[in-house]
């Protein structure tokens, strides 16, 4: 696991970058799109920040799901502990497929 947030602090600019108004901090900010994840019928995308954000650590991620708004699809927080950890589980479950591949094609 810690190999993929190493492998993330190395990503550059023709990577996929989102770019998020923050309200609190009245600035734009941008984010690695890292994965969009099918979860119980519901879609969710997780993000990480391109710069080194006060209240988010390099460790962390943000997870949203995505949910058809007035002009288009929305990225919405989520309330629900209990599913904010299950599509966290999900997505770990992806890293730790990715770092198998990998580990499988270095032999």
């Amino acid at each position: 696991m810690a190999d993929f947030f190493e492998d993330q602090n190395n990503m550059d600019e023709d990577d996929d970058i989102i770019t998020l108004y923050n309200e609190e901090r009245d600035q734009d900010e941008d984010f690695y799109h890292l994965a969009t994840l099918d979860v119980d019928d519901r879609w969710f995308v997780v993000l990480k920040p391109v710069e080194k954000l006060p209240d988010i650590e390099d460790d962390e991620v943000l997870i949203y799901e995505v949910v058809e708004g007035a002009e288009g699809d929305v990225f919405a927080a989520i309330e629900d502990e209990e599913l904010l950890q299950k599509v966290f589980d999900e997505f770990m479950k992806e890293v730790d497929a990715l770092d198998a591949e990998e580990e499988d094609g270095e032999e």
